[in-house]
């Protein structure tokens, strides 16, 4: 294929001069000023060959277009060679750093400036080859290598080492993308090369091991397999490197480990079980690496298999609203219930324990709390419309739903369009959800109250700072936390009695009703009615039942 280049040249003898000496060996394009140059060069950037310009010139000059040449990634690559009168290094210099390949003086002299084009351009090809070369091998940013040449290298490296035990390991960096964001993508970059260099000195200590990049902030290493003391060494001695490198920042590694005992098992294979250990650390502060486990791998299939399933439950109602009663402590009377949501396949039930985590770790327990509203919304109204005068029900948000910015309108719409009185439809939130998004949770507590919304406090007295948490936002109702509920006679039934004890009086003091769940004895109803707590919910009184069941208890059917 015919070679193209462009002259860039404003004095039209000396542009027809040069075109004339080019024109029997290239293709040339012509443009008189840098501004034309450019818009050429972005048209038609992968046929271009080799630029020659001026340096005086009207518009644009030449070092204004070198300029915006050597800015440009996609434009850099095309060598360019500098048409010159002035002979003064100073030029030269400013040329040089603009990216300029070359120099030709005028007057011209045709044999030179054929040779010169012919060079770069036969430079620049091979340039392009190497430097595709490298891109099949190495990771620009880093300089180590890609998966693909990891992949190949630990491969050989297994084979010719077959009485050598060997870990793959999965390295990466918790959130990330918030490091990103703090200190912008450039130091993101230095940090991304300040891990390959810890990875390079950490394979230098090893008779043999290879080590990549993978994608983002994710690592891989191959190396000879070290126990547990070791490990934890490495990673230990990676914090300290972190916190060196960066002071005004707690920057975290994850580690998965995947021991390798069969070496015919794919690199692809090894590195996937690796990375999935490497997620069980994540949010983890006290454990920053795992080692794979099959478990592991069943639990993440068992995981996707209830993903992969939820739609379809859904539009099949099989979420199905179970209801556990409240009770007066003094009168042992019902006083409303709890709306608890079972899992009904044809092949039987699935406990909440085993998808609620699931759908709260892939966000889909936003879709199933809508679901569970709009079906309690349902409930509601159908127990009006057959004249029943039923007690209130509460719903649970959970904290992934919180930081939904309409939440507050998304239930209130559900109410007005089922008209369900808002006494009758009340809302729980856990303690722990006020911890995670403080800003958040308080301005949707506060939109849901205004709608006139009752607004119950779950499982009060699990979190580190439950007072706190009651200082800074408003509820109506505290449930104390069932781990309270000791039972009688165990070693930590007085503290726990204390416990208790101390709560109802500072909710009565703030007039805040309570409700203990995890009530199971006499003897824990003996005592909360004592305290002057109100309420009580748990298997002492009755489990979570169907529909109908509570119906029956309800509205005495």
């Amino acid at each position: 294929m015919e070679n193209t280049v462009l002259v860039v040249e404003d004095n039209e003898i000396n542009r027809e001069l040069l075109v004339a000496i080019l024109e029997d060996t290239y293709h040339v394009l012509e443009a008189d000023n840098g501004k034309k140059a450019l818009e050429i060069l972005r048209k038609l950037k992968n046929e271009v060959s080799a630029v020659i310009t001026d340096l005086v010139m009207p518009e644009m000059d030449g070092y204004q277009f070198l300029e915006e040449y050597s800015s440009s990634p996609e434009l850099s690559t095309i060598p360019v060679i500098v048409s010159t009168s002035q002979s003064d290094s100073e030029s030269e210099v400013k040329c040089l750093e603009y990216g300029a390949w070359d120099f030709i003086k005028k007057p011209y002299n045709a044999q030179i400036i054929r040779f010169r084009v012919k060079n770069v351009i036969e430079r620049s090809e091979l340039y392009a080859l190497r430097k595709l070369r490298y891109q099949e091998q190495f990771d620009e940013l880093t300089g180590i290598y890609i998966k693909n040449m990891f992949i190949q290298q630990t491969k050989k490296m297994l084979m010719e080492n077959p009485d050598t035990d060997f870990m793959l390991l999965h390295f990466d960096i918790y959130q990330f993308q918030i490091y990103n964001s703090v200190f912008g993508m450039r130091e993101g970059d230095n940090l991304l090369r300040h891990i390959a260099d810890m990875l390079k000195r950490l394979a230098k200590k090893e008779k043999c091991a290879t080590y990549c990049h993978i994608e983002a902030d994710a690592y891989c290493v191959c190396m000879p397999a070290a126990g547990q003391e070791i490990l934890q060494k490495m990673m230990d001695d990676f914090q300290k490197d972190f916190r060196i490198y960066q002071r005004d920042y707690d920057i975290r590694g994850n580690m998965g480990v995947f021991y390798i005992e069969d070496k015919t098992v794919t690199i692809d294979s090894m590195i996937d079980h690796a990375k999935l250990a490497s997620k069980e650390c994540k949010g983890n502060y006290i454990q920053n690496y795992y080692i794979y486990t099959k478990e592991m791998a069943e639990s993440l299939q068992e995981a996707q298999s209830l993903a992969n399933d939820m739609e379809r439950a859904m539009k099949e109602e099989q979420f199905v609203l179970y209801l556990q009663p409240k009770y007066g402590l003094t009168s042992s009377e019902l006083e409303g219930a709890e709306i608890l949501t079972r899992w009904q396949t044809p092949d039987g039930m699935i406990s909440p324990g085993k998808f609620i985590p699931v759908f709260e770790k892939n966000g889909q327990i936003m879709k199933l709390d809508y679901y569970i509203w709009e079906q309690s919304c349902k409930l509601i109204r159908s127990w009006l419309d057959r004249g029943f005068e039923p007690y209130p029900v509460s719903v649970n948000i959970s904290r992934v739903s919180m930081y939904n910015p309409r939440v507050a309108e998304e239930i209130y719409e559900l109410t007005q369009k089922y008209d369900i009185p808002l006494k009758l439809f009340q809302l729980e939130l856990t303690e722990s959800a006020y911890t995670d998004n403080p800003g958040a949770i308080k301005k949707a507590m506060q939109r849901l109250r205004e709608y006139g919304f009752t607004i119950l406090m779950d499982d009060f007295g699990s979190g580190y700072s439950s007072l706190n948490v009651l200082k800074d936002i408003t509820v109506d109702v505290l449930k104390l936390d069932m781990k309270f509920m000791a039972s009688s006679g165990s070693e930590n039934q007085k503290r726990s009695e204390s416990i208790v004890a101390n709560v109802v009086h500072l909710a009565k003091d703030l007039h805040l009703p309570v409700i203990a769940e995890g009530v199971e004895e006499i003897e824990q109803v003996k005592f909360l009615n004592s305290v002057g707590c109100e309420y009580g919910q748990g298997y002492y009184f009755a489990k979570p039942m169907p529909v109908a069941e509570y119906e029956k208890l309800a509205f005495n059917l």
